[in-house]
């Protein structure tokens, strides 16, 4: 697959936006584009004609089962789990060392505790489908036929109900997996969100949708539940949201250049040919493309120009860097997305068997390995970013909105961007005090959560990752990002029509000012703002932006 740092945000936004209806599964493939189109489209999943995926499967099932019946202490397998690796259960004859190795499988319904909100449905339908493609890496011991019962759950569009609570991303997403595979397996307690909506007993509507509840074999409990694939699907719905955010963001950046009257000189090619960061070169490119033919800038692309008395002769920071303080951001966002595709096709899983073609020198194909290919490390160090790349977007906001409110700053704008009928010349007052809360509050969300962690389970899990609690973090400061996305929309439309109109705006942001003005009208006395930004918080999530 083409690395995601080989296109520019907006191909990127487009490929993703572009529903995929022929998704199959190999383990290798699974494109962003193609978890968006399972996890907000349905569509439904098919699986690779490969050989070399059955083969690996059915060698690492009947090497997984040869040691069982051999009495060959294998982690998982015949023995407890984490620190109860220690706890082996490989006596007696074969049918029973096979009976406590089902016994044992069975016995990981105890991680089945998430608790607290659910999970967003996007969330879990994509932690499915990454499941389903993790374990096609054809080395973790199990059948074909316990893959197809939970691709049967995906297609039918029966969605057991994942809390947000539980798990500390280190033997993967074990709780969140948990509740997936105790669905599976039809026990009771679970639900289950219906393709219409309804909320139903899962074991109930699995059996009326004719789909089989999972028998496990020896392994095959540990394979389901020991991987990283919620991280990794929480992630990419984040980084998808994130990286619309950062498009939009840019475009109300450039438009707020305008109606301060800004210059485009900051955007000079010059910038970054000899300061050469691809996203500083892309920033900056995109911002000329946005501000082209405006008439409210300073349009100096072709020298300086004097400005009138009273104007300072160069624009502050939060207009003048921004090509160097979205650049790196594009950069990150690019390389997040990367760093996902790779986790999305990876065997997320402990213990795995190994093939003939990845031995070492001397050592016999199709004996166990013990790893840490479980830990969500990656993830939350995506999400920890994604976080950041909010924040930064709110902060940006909260320093356009202060501008645009104070006449010392605006340059010719009434204060609080008030009309003439406004009694108290504070129309936007309100929405600015409300853009610092925005910004205090996800200053908060973005403090890292990958450095905090703590000792579980017996000591065995001594390092962690917290993936998902970044996540969940990440999805209230996400939350934030919109609101305060969705007051500057407003702030800005207010301000081109104290500027005098739409069209003195550049062809390439009055497109967005009208979509504002279609929702939203404009504010000539003072009035309660809240439902205005609840209606443009809307249309950011609804994609018409």
């Amino acid at each position: 697959m083409k690395s995601y740092t080989q296109k520019n945000i907006v191909e990127i936004e487009k490929d993703i936006s572009t529903p995929v209806l022929n998704i199959i599964l190999d383990g290798k493939k699974l494109s962003i584009r193609e978890i968006m189109s399972v996890a907000r489209s349905d569509f439904k999943v098919s699986f690779s004609k490969e050989k070399r995926i059955y083969d690996w499967m059915k060698k690492s099932y009947d090497a997984m089962m040869n040691d069982v019946k051999e009495g060959i202490p294998v982690y998982g397998t015949n023995t407890g789990y984490g620190a109860r690796a220690k706890h082996i259960l490989n006596n007696g004859t074969v049918q029973q060392r096979i009976e406590w190795g089902k016994k044992l499988s069975e016995g990981i319904a105890h991680v089945d505790i998430t608790t607290g909100p659910e999970l967003p449905l996007d969330i879990t339908k994509a932690g499915i489908l990454i499941r389903i493609n993790m374990l096609m890496g054809g080395v973790s011991g199990i059948k074909t036929q316990d893959l197809e019962i939970y691709r049967s759950i995906l297609n039918t569009q029966i969605i057991p109900v994942v809390n947000q609570y539980g798990g500390v991303g280190a033997s993967g997403d074990l709780h969140h997996n948990g509740r997936v595979l105790s669905a599976a397996r039809q026990l009771p307690g679970v639900r289950a969100t219906l393709k219409n909506g309804e909320v139903k007993d899962a074991a109930t509507a699995l059996k009326n949708a004719g789909i089989p509840a999972l028998k496990l074999d020896p392994k095959a409990g540990l394979a389901f539940v020991n991987g990283d694939n919620f991280s990794t699907a929480a992630a990419t719905i984040l980084a998808v949201d994130t990286l619309r955010a950062l498009i939009i963001s840019q475009v109300v950046e450039a438009m707020m250049i305008e109606v301060l009257k800004g210059t485009n000189r900051s955007f000079h090619p010059i910038l970054s040919f000899i300061r050469p960061h691809s996203g500083q070169d892309e920033a900056s490119s995109l911002f000329r493309y946005l501000l082209k033919d405006s008439k409210l800038i300073f349009d100096e692309m072709k020298g300086p120009k004097l400005r009138p008395p009273g104007m300072k002769v160069q624009d502050g920071y939060s207009l003048r860097c921004l090509a160097q303080y979205n650049g790196v951001n594009f950069e990150k966002i690019k390389s997040i997305l990367d760093t996902i595709t790779i986790n999305a096709n990876s065997v997320s899983d402990n213990p795995v068997w190994v093939p003939p073609e990845k031995t070492t020198p001397g050592e016999k194909s199709w004996q166990w390995v013990s790893g840490g290919n479980f830990i969500a490390m990656h993830m939350v160090e995506a999400i920890d970013s994604l976080r950041k790349i909010m924040t930064q977007i709110v902060k940006v906001n909260d320093r356009h909105l202060a501008r645009l409110i104070d006449t010392n700053e605006n340059n010719g704008l009434p204060p609080n961007l008030s009309d003439k009928k406004a009694i108290t010349q504070s129309s936007f007052k309100g929405v600015q005090v409300h853009s610092g809360m925005l910004e205090v509050y996800s200053s908060l969300l973005s403090i890292p959560v990958s450095t905090f962690f703590g000792t579980h389970e017996e000591g065995n899990q001594d390092i962690t990752s917290h993936a998902l609690t970044s996540a969940i973090i990440g999805m209230e400061n996400l939350r934030l990002t919109r609101y305060s996305i969705a007051q500057n929309l407003l702030s800005v439309a207010q301000a081109v029509d104290l500027r005098g109109g739409k069209k003195y705006l550049s062809p390439k942001t009055r497109p967005v000012y009208e979509l504002i003005r279609n929702k939203v009208r404009y504010v000539d006395v003072e009035r309660p703002l809240a439902n205005d930004i609840e209606v443009l918080y809307d249309s950011i999530i609804d994609g018409s932006l």
